[in-house]
């Protein structure tokens, strides 16, 4: 196979971009998991399709993860940016105009009336400033023109359910129609050459817990690189699971889903219908793109539903990350479905009490387990811990002088990002999902800048010749990050080492005083919360379907949990604290 200069040029550059992806997301997650690599297909046309919570990141993790050479669908707006619009470019990423980036206020005012689609201008120009296809923005909506009767009047695609909230008219936004028939030639160019494409189908990247609707564009672009020649193109969902990303200790989890295929009787449903054959491909890209996230009503849903899948297992078992993540999904269909039964809030009040006894303990629910140590366990454990703790803190914060700094710049540019960038979108909670992105940002252009500075500073004080200056900045550029690195590396295991520490006084002091047992409180109520957990799945879950036991079942065996709930109830009297405890169970008088 002849590869032009070009070609091999762009290979070149989308290593050093898989290179730079790959210290990125070194750096930033402390495990990174695969769940069914083995549904990637490695050869022909592929579009991949995932969900966009972390801006830049998500990109990253992909090149990351993904054994080929894939090729970005990336907003126009992104690629005029100086540091991310280069690196975009080196990719080899196709533009795209999204529509939203290109919104203007209208002129005049617009009124109308509830249950009509006529919109009414005041001192409007509608034939020069609107087109057929344009959208209306309003507060909580969207509604594309269909027809421009005047310049005062037009009609909308479907009817308003409130009325004007001003009688005197509004101000308004206008989203342009773009034309994409420029980008839909690249990626059906692309896919006829056997390439990968990665979109992003929600459009701008959010912070929720559950998908944004998808735009139509990735089902438009799999039809039409079909009838323009390509063959075997297939649809791969991806699901991006991030675990506390704006926290130092953050897990990542890449879930494969199921490939969609588009056969030859869709595409001749196409041209017959196009709209109701996209809506159709669009509504089996979301099912499965769904089915490779734990997705939650809200945030604070899904922090239960976490907490709920750590009681639901025997205590320390060894649970592959794919086991784990399986049933927080059967969790989380229970919660989208049953939320609001009283039974669902009684356990989410006592998973609420558990885990403010956690935060009042300074521990994690997979630590419960370190208080049932006996004295002489405890010791030793906090013996092994102290001399980690030491032996950490000399290799992680050796150079802490250096990269502390630099942490505490990005996270404070980071964070006056995350408030700008919250403030200009309606879909964003809370803006985590710039944090991190923009983080990484800051540090990928100050952190060669103060080495090159540090090396100048050395060469020029401690030598004064350039031979030598130009010695030390090559070291100083090239040694010193991987320094940080390795430091970041052993400073992110101190605050669990630290917690661990924390258990030996929780122990003694249960010892010393029996009114002080915080350790046998802990342990009692996270019992109790594990038989609580698994009495509430194992009742709401045939609710939500009769085989979601079965299901459940073939990911985490019910006997297994019908075994350890039995030892449960047998042994929750024997860390009953004191106090909890009747005088007639112990058989003596409580002074």
């Amino acid at each position: 196979m002849n590869i032009s200069p070009y070609e091999f040029r762009a290979f070149n550059c989308y290593l050093f971009i898989k290179w730079l992806c790959k210290v990125v997301i070194s750096s930033i997650f402390t495990n990174i998991t695969i769940i069914h690599e083995e549904r990637l297909p490695l050869y022909g046309p592929l579009i991949v399709v995932s969900n966009h919570n972390n801006q830049f990141v998500d990109a990253a993790l992909l090149i990351y993860a993904i054994p080929r050479q894939m090729c970005f669908l990336v907003a126009t707006k992104t690629l005029k940016r100086k540091l991310i619009g280069t690196l975009c470019t080196l990719a080899g990423c196709i533009s795209v105009y999204r529509p939203d980036d290109f919104k203007y206020t209208g002129v005049g005012k617009i009124h109308w009336k509830k249950g009509t689609n006529l919109i009414n201008g005041k001192d409007t120009k509608f034939t020069l400033d609107l087109n057929v296809g344009d959208k209306l923005q309003f507060e909580l909506d969207k509604k594309s023109i269909v027809e421009i009767i005047s310049d005062t009047q037009l009609k909308l695609e479907s009817t308003l359910d409130v009325d004007c909230p001003d009688r005197n008219g509004i101000r308004f936004s206008v989203i342009p129609k773009m034309d994409q028939s420029e980008t839909y030639e690249q990626v059906s160019a692309s896919l006829k050459n056997g390439n990968s494409i990665v979109i992003f189908p929600e459009g701008g990247s959010h912070d929720r817990t559950n998908l944004l609707p998808l735009k139509p564009g990735v089902a438009l672009m799999a039809f039409y690189s079909i009838l323009d020649g390509a063959q075997d193109v297939v649809i791969l969902p991806v699901g991006l699971v991030y675990n506390n990303v704006k926290k130092d200790q953050s897990d990542a989890t890449i879930y494969y889903g199921n490939v969609i295929t588009i056969t030859k009787e869709d595409c001749d449903e196409f041209e017959r219908d196009r709209r109701s054959v996209v809506t159709k491909l669009l509504s089996k890209i979301e099912l499965e793109l769904n089915n490779c996230l734990i997705t939650s009503p809200d945030i604070k849903i899904k922090e239960w539903i976490d907490l709920c899948a750590s009681l639901y297992p025997p205590e320390r078992s060894k649970i592959p990350v794919n086991i784990a993540f399986d049933l927080r999904k059967f969790i989380s269909r229970i919660f989208w479905k049953y939320g609001d039964l009283p039974d669902t809030k009684h356990l989410i009040d006592n998973l609420s009490i558990y885990k403010k006894t956690l935060q009042r303990g300074f521990l994690h629910d997979d630590e419960i387990w370190l208080l049932k140590q006996s004295m002489y366990s405890a010791f030793l454990s906090f013996l092994e811990d102290t001399i980690c703790l030491i032996c950490y803190s000399i290799i992680g914060l050796s150079f802490a002088p250096l990269w502390v700094p630099l942490y505490l710049l990005s996270n404070y540019l980071a964070e006056r990002h995350r408030v700008k960038a919250l403030k200009n979108s309606s879909v964003k909670l809370v803006g985590t999902d710039v944090f991190v992105s923009y983080k990484c940002l800051v540090l990928l252009v100050v952190v060669p800048i103060l080495n090159l500075s540090l090396g100048l500073i050395i060469g020029i004080y401690f030598y004064g010749d350039l031979k030598r200056t130009v010695y030390s900045v090559f070291c100083c550029v090239t040694f010193l990050p991987l320094l940080y690195y390795v430091n970041l590396k052993y400073a992110r295991k101190l605050p669990r080492l630290l917690r661990q520490l924390h258990v030996v006084p929780l122990i003694v002091m249960g010892r010393i005083n029996i009114w002080r047992e915080k350790e046998r409180e802990l342990i009692t109520m996270r019992t109790e919360l594990q038989i609580l957990v698994r009495n509430f799945v194992h009742k709401m879950g045939p609710r939500v379907s009769d085989t979601f036991l079965s299901e459940l079942s073939s990911v985490f065996p019910k006997v297994l949990i019908d075994s350890d709930t039995t030892r449960l109830n047998l042994i929750r009297q024997h860390y009953m604290p004191i106090f909890s405890t009747q005088p007639a169970d112990i058989g003596e008088e409580v002074l």
